[in-house]
């Protein structure tokens, strides 16, 4: 069906029955209607393009796991501004729980991470969510342990 067509069905059928001012009236909330859809479009579209990807997104850094789990910077980045990491405890929070369940999760890598000599470690110490992860047990050791 063309536009023209449409256009002459909407005014025979609801326009036309109507007195002009209701016509009017019934008009200026159609285009209401379709001015309020497009500005709502628009504001989506603008949110969309607007919202810079997380730093390390695409490098194989932890930020592209947690991002694939659906996880949002506000689950890590409790503080504002975001620039703060995340501290230990809201890592706990989805690792482990507590630092010894984490320990006791990880005991079969050889050595344990986690249950080391230096005691508990902030996560930060080793893994870096924006960037690459670096083990810590090797600034001293040589192990062959890669840290996600």
């Amino acid at each position: 069906m063309r536009w023209h067509a449409i256009g002459a069905l909407i005014h025979e059928r609801v326009i036309a029955p109507l007195s002009r001012h209701a016509a009017r009236r019934w008009l200026a909330v159609l285009l209401l209607c379709l001015l309020v859809g497009a500005l709502q479009a628009i504001v989506v579209h603008v949110a969309a393009v607007a919202q810079p990807p997380a730093p390390g997104t695409g490098h194989g850094f932890l930020i592209d796991k947690h991002i694939a789990a659906g996880l949002t910077c506000a689950k890590c980045h409790t503080a504002t501004p975001f620039a703060i990491g995340a501290d230990m405890a809201t890592c706990l929070g989805c690792h482990g729980g507590t630092y010894p369940k984490l320990a006791a999760m990880t005991e079969n890598d050889q050595p344990n991470p986690h249950a080391s000599h230096r005691g508990e470690e902030p996560c930060g110490s080793c893994h870096h969510v924006h960037a690459a992860s670096v083990t810590l047990c090797n600034q001293c050791h040589s192990y062959d342990m890669t840290t996600p």
